[in-house]
């Protein structure tokens, strides 16, 4: 993948002047004139660097790096400005930049500075500001995505798919570790052989696919023997000349893990020898909440899949509801998320799921309390209707009128036991 650079001036040549200098060198350069504009571009695309000026029409560079920090925090910032001061490099750097650079710019430096900040990019761009609308779906056997991360895992997997390579594939429970398997088995040259799961089902994947579920729930021994597969199917592909016409001998190894492999190395919970045999290409797979664009789709094809197994009317996901699914973490992934529009699914009566459908947890914004209280034996009334006050205006975001209707009081009753309680109007305390 090309590192992503967006380059914001309001200088027209100055912009042509970077986006070339960074063509250049090898970088994938977005312009932007505006601070505006350069978030339009961050609703299109994801960028490992912004470059941006201090001094832009509307919103400052200041607010933009803000902006980035907040919704792409993997995205770097780096502010360059003509109007350098001290105080504005450590605004620059408290909202979220990672470097100050003054005019006139040295392009020798700049593009060092650039090859430091982009030497090791993260696997994974977290970009909130994505337009789901607006990506493309892409499709890989039986998964589909419109996020970025997975369209590269999709190419990864016709990669792996193009030879015997041993393959492992490391993903948070739910992640579709067997699914991302399967999908390479079947672009294989062994795709009309088995696909057998688990070492003790060695012997029936001749000529297949031999998945390994879980590296970090093999004991000792199921790890020594693992262990002898991998050397044995090394020693066997350095030997064999076959140009790809005869049968495929063997099996194909590929192994799925939980953990990064090296951690487990690390925790002495996987043999060192094991882990220098199946390190040998490895593709990793995002977890949902780092992909909140790819949710309404996965949604919308669990829909059509579950609606059709179950013959339920059901046909459409509308916008309320895949912005409830959307917004949520996921913290089983696609198991859960498909747990969810089952659930779902059987429960639907009209051609729509509404919303309504859809476990109460996901209507709860993140780290918004249960609207339950609990009440320990003993405690004073004054105590007890301060915190049912306190706790009923948090539910209601601040809003007395709602908070009084709910308590059955008046309005003036409300503000008159704010002010008894010591509670601020916006719920402080």
């Amino acid at each position: 993948m090309p590192i992503k650079i967006l380059v914001v001036d309001d200088d027209p040549q100055l912009v042509r002047a970077l986006a070339e200098l960074l063509a250049q060198a090898g970088y994938q350069a977005t312009t932007a004139m505006s601070a505006e504009e350069a978030l339009e571009r961050c609703r299109e695309d994801t960028f490992h660097l912004a470059l941006t000026d201090l001094q832009l029409p509307g919103k400052n560079g200041i607010s933009l790096i803000k902006a980035l920090h907040e919704a792409c925090p993997e995205t770097k910032t780096v502010l360059i400005t003509g109007h350098g001061s001290v105080r504005t490099a450590v605004t620059a750097l408290k909202r979220g930049a990672v470097e100050y650079i003054s005019k006139p710019l040295k392009p020798r430096r700049l593009l060092a500075l650039i090859h430091a900040l982009t030497a090791d990019p993260p696997e994974y761009l977290t970009n909130r500001l994505l337009d789901p609308h607006r990506l493309p779906t892409v499709a890989l056997d039986r998964m589909v995505a419109r996020s970025r991360v997975m369209q590269e895992v999709f190419e990864r997997v016709r990669q792996a798919a193009a030879s015997d390579a041993t393959v492992v594939i490391v993903g948070e429970p739910g992640t579709g570790k067997e699914l991302t398997a399967r999908s390479m088995h079947a672009r294989s040259r062994r795709a009309a052989g088995p696909f057998a799961i688990g070492l003790e089902q060695l012997a029936l994947a001749e000529g297949g696919t031999l998945f390994i579920d879980d590296l970090a729930a093999l004991d000792g021994a199921g790890q020594a023997a693992l262990t002898s597969l991998a050397e044995s199917l090394s020693a066997r592909a350095d030997s064999d000349s076959s140009d790809g016409s005869a049968p495929p001998r063997g099996v194909r190894l590929i192994a799925g893990s939980t953990r990064d492999l090296e951690e487990l190395v690390k925790e002495g919970r996987l043999r060192e020898d094991l882990y220098f045999r199946l390190a040998v290409f490895a593709i990793k797979l995002p977890p949902l909440r780092e992909r909140p664009e790819d949710v309404p789709v996965l949604a919308g094809q669990l829909l059509h899949e579950l609606a059709a197994r179950y013959a339920k009317p059901v046909t459409t996901l509308p916008a309320e509801t895949q912005r409830i699914l959307s917004a949520y973490a996921w913290p089983g992934n696609v198991r859960e998320l498909r747990n969810v529009i089952e659930q779902a699914v059987l429960l639907a009566r009209t051609p729509e799921l509404d919303s309504l459908l859809l476990p109460q947890m996901l209507h709860r914004g993140p780290g918004q309390r249960e609207k339950i209280l609990k009440i320990a034996i003993g405690t004073a009334m004054d105590q007890i209707e301060r915190e049912v006050i306190l706790r009923t205006l948090e539910a209601n975001g601040g809003n007395k009128t709602a908070t009084a209707e709910v308590l059955g009081i008046s309005r003036r009753s409300i503000y008159n036991k704010l002010a008894v309680y010591g509670i601020a109007s916006d719920g402080r305390v």
